[in-house]
């Protein structure tokens, strides 16, 4: 009885410290239904894995932080798992002209430097506030452009939210290259 309790415990206890890493594969995972229905125009179904893939992102880091979890792993595919859970629906924005290709193009470059640096610190060079910002503003764009409910404010507040990103992102990049 003694061992199928210590059994229980160490197998709940393993779960509760990879659940921050699962939840960043949960979201790298979503990336593949979104593409599927951005490619197939079953856009009733974006909204919801967007707001699932936000929730894994704001869960995998309070449980990481909270209880101490953080790992190596999670240092270094978190940050991949919110680049390409962003970029991937960000590009076919643009292929539908609602935001500028070049824009885009100086996201992902700043991924990639910034990623760079990353790579080669052992906590994975944490966020900064501001470039948490960015992400939560980029989100927020997201979730606007693909409300099913479709009028000018809504596509006008997607910009803007996408706009002050933007502007985040040239910025941070500033910040990451100072550090640097």
């Amino acid at each position: 009885m003694k061992n199928s309790n210590k059994l229980k415990r160490f197998n709940l206890q393993n779960a509760i410290k990879f659940l921050p890493n699962s939840l960043t594969l949960i979201r790298l995972l979503i990336v593949f239904p979104i593409i599927y229905f951005l490619e197939t125009n079953k856009f009733a179904f974006i909204l919801p894995l967007l707001i699932l893939g936000g929730l894994t992102d704001y869960f995998d880091g309070y449980f990481a932080k909270r209880y101490n979890l953080m790992t190596s792993f999670g240092a270094v595919i978190d940050p991949v798992a919110d680049k390409i859970f962003t970029i991937i629906p960000l590009l076919w924005l643009s292929t539908q002209n609602i935001i500028p290709y070049w824009s885009i193009s100086i996201i992902i470059f700043r991924e990639f430097i910034v990623s760079a640096f990353r790579s080669t610190r052992k906590d994975g060079l944490p966020a900064s506030r501001q470039a948490k910002f960015k992400t939560l503003f980029i989100f927020i764009s997201l979730i606007l452009f693909f409300l099913p409910l479709k009028n000018e404010i809504i596509t006008n507040a997607g910009l803007i939210t996408y706009w002050i990103g933007f502007i985040l992102t040239l910025t941070t990049s500033i910040n990451y290259l100072r550090l640097k």
